[in-house]
């Protein structure tokens, strides 16, 4: 970037802009890997029969599903077409910006932001101590150097922990900044690896009867306790069978749902996709629709071989029972175990969803960087953030920030343990997050009306003489505005009947909110008054690629 700087000292200065330096490398078949991961079928699959019926007690899976899937498409649908219309760096934060206001892109991008690093820091550790530990232990945990050396890395302190948390955060971080296509060969292999895990797994729960299940679960006791004793002992504990949910438990459940599978940050990094039209359309929609049916394949299949009362008891006692969740002996492995009967593919499969893991906490790497990006390249932050290396085509220097401060999180959360609270908190500030681009949605054909005509053939359809963008902008606004609305009329503020959303992880997505809203009015005044420059003379124009 560089100034052309006026010579009136009162007269706000405008600039020139370079090209960003970022690459076209990104391929339909890249966006869709990506949005498999972003999505995280894989990973809601293990955590969602674990937290949903026992979390949010007695919530309707198949409406929740029912709802989610209209609400997905179109969110996905309205990322495809905006991307279409702004193939730039920064997704949201130039869609809002350009469409509306400067807050209205900064709101989502912001809280995009937080919960990518908070996201990113919590799930390594998560990663480690909920897949890939019990993904050892419950296969071969007879083997005592594997017990040991499991037990020591993961679970002997925090020390440990955050040191091989660290090191995986920076590897993947490492990748991105070397190459973008290396990173994404990785987000290949990892989407890959979890696909047919998942695939091999359904086969097996495809052909599996309850009462061989239940025995094979009885015989193996992966847990401590046979098929019948896990309810009684969760039922010991203050747990009792489900009587029914509550439109506020439902909204909880579905924001759980949505932070897994909705996925449309590829839009952030537009300016790096080829054909952006046609490869937002298969990788976004695509991802979107194959994510939701992988999800609910497994949950609803999971539900019927084992019932949902005894997940809901099994959740309980992973999350919730002081006397067996800090054990970790409750993960989804030992249901993995009992529907296989083979620890060799039981740990073919965990490994699957530990790699899913992994790549979840990989996907919003890039996104990340190009937020920041963004925002340097519009003179909100500083200048370096928008600096590209002319060798690796990459903006170095803004992921490395977004390492080292997922790094901290990480740090804090292997010592603070916070990670259910942090979590819960996230996928309230995703929601929110998501929101804002459904009402842009809806207004782009009337704001920016020439665009809109001039743009790609899936962003500027109509039913009738009603702008498609403009129905599904309205569907998403309001679904996700009715959404979070319910979740905070909640009494524990949450949704949830476990209160999981109380006043601390409250006050941290209301404290990210205001941040949000007030950030372009003080960068505002910063620039005038150091550099006399008009950031709001900045979004009467469209970055260049």
């Amino acid at each position: 970037m560089s100034d052309n700087a006026s010579n009136e000292p009162n007269k706000p200065q405008l600039f020139m802009r370079n090209s960003t330096g970022l690459v076209k490398s990104i391929t339909a078949f890249d966006v869709l890997s990506f949005t498999l991961l972003a999505a995280g079928p894989m990973v809601l699959i293990p955590l969602g029969i674990l937290e949903l019926p026992s979390l949010y007690e007695g919530v309707s899976l198949p409406l929740v599903f029912g709802i989610a899937i209209v609400l997905l498409l179109a969110l996905a649908y309205n990322t495809v077409a905006l991307t279409s219309v702004f193939p730039r760096a920064g997704g949201d934060y130039v869609f809002g910006s350009r469409v509306l206001h400067p807050i209205w892109g900064i709101i989502p991008s912001f809280m995009v932001l937080f919960s990518f690093v908070v996201g990113i820091g919590t799930l390594a550790p998560l990663s480690l101590q909920a897949f890939f530990g019990p993904t050892f232990l419950t296969s071969y945990g007879s083997n005592a150097s594997v017990a040991s050396a499991v037990a020591y890395w993961f679970y002997s302190g925090p020390l440990h922990l955050f040191i091989i948390s660290a090191v995986i955060l920076v590897l993947i971080f490492a990748l991105a900044v070397v190459k973008t296509k290396a990173w994404f060969w990785f987000v290949r292999f990892v989407s890959v690896y979890a696909l047919v895990a998942i695939i091999a797994f359904f086969a097996y729960l495809a052909v599996s009867k309850t009462s061989s299940v239940v025995a094979n679960f009885n015989s193996q006791l992966a847990t401590g306790f046979n098929y019948d004793q896990v309810s009684i002992n969760a039922t010991a504990n203050g747990w009792s069978t489900p009587n029914g949910s509550t439109p506020l438990v439902a909204a909880g459940a579905m924001i759980f749902v949505f932070f897994f599978l909705a996925a449309p940050i590829s839009a952030y990094f537009g300016s790096e996709i080829r054909n952006t039209s046609r490869s937002m359309g298969i990788g976004m929609l695509g991802g979107t629709v194959i994510s939701w049916i992988i999800a609910a394949i497994g949950i609803f299949a999971l539900v019927g071989i084992f019932s949902y009362n005894f997940l809901s008891a099994f959740g309980f006692n992973a999350l919730i029972n002081s006397a067996t969740a800090p054990s970790g002996a409750f993960s989804f492995n030992a249901l993995i175990l009992a529907v296989v009967n083979d620890p060799n593919v039981a740990f073919f499969i965990g490994l699957g969803l530990s790699f899913a893991v992994l790549g979840l906490v990989a996907a919003p790497i890039l996104p990340a960087s190009r937020i920041l990006f963004a925002w340097s390249f519009d003179r909100l932050i500083p200048e370096r953030f928008a600096s590209v290396s002319g060798r690796t085509g990459t903006p170095a220097f803004a992921i490395g920030v977004v390492a080292f401060l997922t790094v901290v999180v990480a740090g804090l959360d292997a010592y603070y343990s916070t990670v259910i609270g942090a979590f819960v908190a996230t996928t309230v500030i995703v929601a929110i997050a998501f929101l804002p681009n459904g009402v842009t949605a809806a207004l782009l054909p009337f704001r920016k009306k020439q665009m809109f005509e001039n743009s790609p053939k899936v962003a500027n359809a109509r039913i009738g003489p009603v702008p498609l963008l403009t129905v599904t902008g309205l569907i998403h606004a309001v679904g996700f505005a009715v959404l979070i609305i319910l979740v905070f009329l909640g009494s524990p503020a949450s949704g949830t009947t476990s209160g999981l959303l109380g006043p601390g992880p409250i006050i941290v997505v209301a404290i990210a909110l205001f941040i949000s809203i007030i950030f372009y009015p003080i960068a505002k005044a910063i620039r005038k008054s150091a550099s006399n420059i008009d950031l709001s003379l900045v979004y009467r124009e469209i970055p260049p690629e």
